[in-house]
């Protein structure tokens, strides 16, 4: 017997995986699951284990999920077909949880199935056409599925009952369950000329297509070959001519599943046997029996006024949600495509659907595999104040993959009969992002495939990965800004933005600062050091210059690296204890303090040359840069680690003595 965490079944949570969440065949299932659950007071989280937008496909291998998924939460799981590897499951029943599945063998794993009886069904559909007379009696099906293989083997074995020797020509593969497979296998009769006079389809939707395809051909249906479908869906009843199948309760089938479920929960279960849930023909006109043979039957109440209108009532009612499901689809998608004007991570665009509550959980770190964390990043409740833990301003706090959902999303699904928990991946091929829960009813309507909740968190994964893209480009675009703008060692402004700045800061204009002065400044000696110890050194003590600039300056102005071991100060919010001159002597004062580098202790010293914005003739930018390095350079020849302030007449001295150098190193 298995620990349900309380004496009682209130607090019970049954488990379901399955490729997909919705449609006739899941939908169907889920829902006979949902109402066993519901009547034992318990509460169900359904998981799909298909990546999200992940089309209608048959499964050959199963997929292996690589979280524990709801393990924490759910006592036992029902596994819809092969909707998890056995590996997985094995890990489900190694934790001490029973595991059911329907439709599906695992020959490594000991637990309880549950199967529609196939054998009974196919039987009675084979006979059923011998009677008609039919010996020449073929078989079209996807031979992928476990169902279609058992079907296939009980029609031989119901020929061969009656003196009829299977014919192998007689097989005509799908390519799946769906319409599109029996149009395949309706070419291929076509293409074979037709050699059997009687066909049965392994599903209803192989029928469908095989009608299709056949009428078009200009085959007189049932006179040239009679069709028997598997499933009894409602489109059954509406095709031309209306299709003769065999009926199998999903929703017995899914419920059958949870009562074995519930039994082997609470220890009393018969271990791990097949359960079968019956199956019976449903004869229409397609198997070649007139309507007129069963006056009881469907055909007389289709044609009766008042079931006529209310056929009508209901073509009508299904017109309007049809077109209320696009309508809001419509919507959903907009408001997801539109992330970067509102953060989908919010689940705002649940409002649009018919969701009671939600959440989104988002992997904080790379996702991988194991019970990784989540952080609940967005939760939605439409009253937010009628469940403890929902409130719309109430941050839910991060879980575990076993813990997903959060207890108060399933507390929520308690809210109302029919309700369940549903999650999806929001992860589309190799893009993982999370999880993605939502508290609704079943919805049986939708192609498989095409489950609202499937698109949702698949347009969410699309709608994260546009945000994380303009995340990106707005970093680069920051990276190339400072790029363009600051030196890539220093982080102070290069020279072309140091220089914008200063011409703003010298602009004619009420906002101009009458004290704007500029400082370059030289280090000296620097080269020496640079060829002595090497770049990396250099560098090193490049930076540390740009800390001791900045530190020393304080609010009182900007650093800039004008090139090489060449910086310039922009001195544009001096105060009243403070001048141009003494900044110039607080700075040598840092920038000649010692460097310890390279296991030694570096002396730099720097020269600086000061040109003052109200003295400078046409003060621009490129001027006062100028002059400043005109009264640098003037400082240095006098001595290092001086400094001096620009007069107009230090051009022609500088000019002068710059020319004599230049004979002294001709004469040289």
């Amino acid at each position: 017997m298995v620990d349900s965490g309380g004496s009682s079944r209130g607090g019970l949570v049954l488990g379901a995986l399955s490729p997909f969440l919705g449609g006739w065949y899941f939908g169907g299932l889920l829902e006979g699951i949902a109402q066993v659950a519901a009547d034992a007071g318990a509460a169900m989280v359904a998981v799909q284990t298909l990546d999200a937008g992940t089309d209608q496909l048959e499964l050959i291998d199963p997929p292996h999920p690589p979280h524990p998924l709801a393990w924490e939460h759910a006592t036992g799981f029902v596994v819809i077909l092969n909707a998890a590897s056995a590996k997985y499951l094995h890990e489900i029943q190694a934790t001490g949880r029973p595991v059911v599945v329907i439709s599906h063998d695992y020959p490594e794993l000991d637990c309880p199935t549950v199967f529609p009886d196939n054998r009974v069904g196919t039987r009675a559909a084979v006979e059923h056409l011998i009677r008609h007379g039919h010996r020449r009696i073929a078989f079209a099906g996807f031979m992928g599925a476990l169902d279609q293989r058992e079907r296939y083997e009980t029609y031989r074995q119901s020929l061969l009952a009656h003196g009829i020797a299977p014919d192998p020509d007689l097989l005509f593969e799908a390519v799946d369950n769906q319409e599109a497979g029996g149009e395949g296998a309706a070419h291929a009769m076509l293409t074979a000329g037709m050699p059997s006079t009687a066909v049965l389809a392994g599903t209803d939707l192989n029928a469908i297509g095989m009608i299709r395809v056949l009428s078009a051909a200009g085959c007189r249906l049932p006179e040239d070959q009679a069709i028997v479908g598997f499933d009894d869906l409602s489109d059954a009843s509406f095709s031309e001519p209306r299709l003769t199948t065999v009926r199998q309760s999903l929703f017995q089938v899914g419920s059958t599943a949870a009562q074995v479920l519930l039994s082997a929960i609470d220890g009393t279960g018969a271990g791990p046997v097949r359960h079968q849930v019956a199956t019976h023909l449903v004869v229409r006109e397609s198997c070649g029996c007139p309507a007129t043979e069963f006056p009881d039957s469907e055909a007389d109440a289709v044609r009766s006024p008042e079931a006529l209108r209310a056929e009508g009532r209901s073509q009508y009612r299904e017109r309007t949600r049809l077109q209320r499901a696009l309508s809001n689809q419509y919507d959903i998608s907009l408001d997801l495509l539109r992330s970067h004007e509102e953060d989908p991570r919010q689940l705002g665009w649940l409002r649009r659907t018919s969701a009671r509550a939600g959440c989104l959980g988002l992997w904080t770190e790379t996702p991988g595999s194991g019970d990784q964390t989540l952080d609940v990043v967005g939760h939605f409740h439409r009253a937010p104040h009628s469940r403890p833990g929902l409130g719309a301003t109430t941050p839910l706090p991060p879980v575990r993959a076993s813990g997903f959902p959060p207890v108060e999303i399933l507390n929520a699904a308690r809210a109302a009969p029919g309700l369940l928990t549903f999650v999806v991946p929001v992860r589309v091929r190799n893009r993982d992002w999370g999880l993605l829960a939502t508290v609704d009813r079943v919805d049986l309507q939708a192609a498989t495939g095409r489950e609202p909740i499937n698109q949702w968190a698949a347009l969410l994964t699309v709608a994260l990965d546009y945000q994380a893209v303009l995340q990106t480009l707005r970093e680069q675009e920051e990276q190339l800004r400072e790029s363009a703008l600051y030196d890539h060692l220093t982080g102070l402004p290069n020279r072309g933005h140091f220089l914008q700045l200063l011409a703003a800061a010298v602009t004619p204009g009420p906002d101009r600062r009458p004290d704007v002065a500029v400082l370059f400044v030289d280090l000296d000696g620097f080269k020496l050091i640079n060829d002595t110890f090497g770049h990396a050194v250099g560098d090193r003590i490049l930076v540390e210059v740009a800390a001791r600039l900045r530190s020393a300056l304080g609010g009182h102005g900007t650093a800039g690296r004008f090139g090489g071991d060449e910086f310039l100060v922009l001195l544009d919010a001096l105060d009243d204890g403070h001048t141009p001159v003494s900044m110039a002597h607080r700075l040598q004062s840092a920038l000649n303090r010692p460097h310890r580098l390279a296991g030694q202790q570096l002396v730099v010293t720097a020269s600086i040359g000061v040109a003052l914005a109200h003295e400078t003739p046409a003060a621009d930018a490129e001027a006062l840069v100028r002059d400043a390095d005109t009264a640098m350079y003037w400082a240095k020849s006098r001595r290092s680690g001086g400094q001096a302030v620009f007069e107009p007449s230090m051009h022609d001295r500088v000019w002068t003595r710059l020319r004599a150098e230049v004979v002294a190193d001709e004469d040289r």
